[in-house]
């Protein structure tokens, strides 16, 4: 009986995962139409701030990875991260709350979605630490619309909605436009794409200085990588995700020598930090907590981190 319910809820669930990768393009093209103008409303413009409560920078924007379910609710992983940069970094103005898996910054829980109810669940079942095959929808939804943050036909329209997002996030946190405070996007996994493809349009927006640093991020020959200042890709030796996404895109190989990363490259605007013994995710990835000889890899990543935001700031 009980096998016959989870077979059940296993049909159930990858039905409405064909449907949501059916439709994920529609989810961009609906939000660009103005057709989610109630889901917007969520998200809500930020007023703008007031010159007292601005911060000197420099504004961090953290974006989570492929299993992210809302930018309200991070691991303890990477809580054990965040943390660390703000207090080594206690000027830093650290930002975590940019869901960066639609194009309208509509987290999946939000009652206006379409599956709200089953996200929940798997978010429910996620923060209870049980294991289930079911929980992986959660990122191979999201990976689609990685997917769609790199291609070229819907990209520019995705990528414009999670620059609104984080430009909201910004506004909101206190980041004046035209101003000299850095923006430093950190992108995780897959929020390392969507980083860069809303580069271009921030900076359009905001006037501002701006990096992505990528933790083992999966990234595209992105046009934001033109209006990018630097790219400071973070890439453990065992990371076999990162790897992938090099391979997975012809445009970053060699022999596209005139594509944007390849420029880029040879421009100088993309520096390696190569990080030894660290895989993808888990207890061995970037924001692995076991300890090896004293030292954990979270906080072997932070402490690579905060050097290239102190880096950064040229204050």
């Amino acid at each position: 009986m009980i096998t016959s319910i989870l077979f059940t809820l296993i049909i159930l669930a990858s039905a409405a995962l064909l449907v949501t990768a059916a439709f994920s393009p529609l989810e961009t093209l609906s939000w660009w139409a103005g057709w989610t103008e109630d889901e917007l409303d969520i998200v809500g413009p930020a007023p703008l701030p007031s010159p007292e409560d601005n911060q000197p920078g420099p504004y961090v924007v953290y974006l989570s990875g492929i299993a992210s379910i809302s930018g309200q609710y991070l691991i303890p992983r990477e809580k054990a991260f965040i943390k660390g940069i703000r207090n080594r970094l206690p000027d830093a103005t650290v930002i975590t709350d940019v869901f960066p898996y639609a194009a309208s910054g509509v987290h999946l829980i939000a009652p206006p979605r379409s599956f709200e109810r089953l996200w929940r669940w798997l978010q429910k079942i996620k923060l209870q630490g049980r294991r289930s095959v079911l929980s992986v929808l959660i990122k191979i939804r999201n990976v689609y619309q990685v997917m769609i943050s790199a291609d070229h036909r819907y990209g520019p329209i995705y990528n414009q909605g999670a620059a609104q997002a984080i430009e909201t996030a910004l506004l909101g946190a206190g980041y004046t436009p035209n101003s000299s405070a850095p923006i430093i996007i950190i992108g995780y996994s897959g929020g390392a794409q969507i980083a860069v493809g809303a580069v271009t349009f921030l900076k359009a927006r905001l006037s501002a200085p701006i990096d992505v640093i990528s933790i083992g991020g999966v990234i595209a020959s992105d046009p934001g990588l033109n209006a990018i200042d630097r790219l400071h890709y973070v890439c453990g030796d065992g990371d076999n995700v990162r790897r992938f996404g090099a391979v997975m895109f012809p445009e970053r190989w060699s022999v596209m020598a005139n594509s944007e990363w390849n420029t880029a490259k040879r421009e100088g605007r993309i520096s390696f930090h190569k990080m030894a013994d660290m895989l993808h995710a888990g207890p061995q990835g970037y924001f692995g907590l076991p300890k090896k000889d004293g030292v954990s890899n979270n906080q072997r990543t932070l402490e690579r981190v905060v050097d290239i935001l102190h880096a950064s700031d040229p204050s």
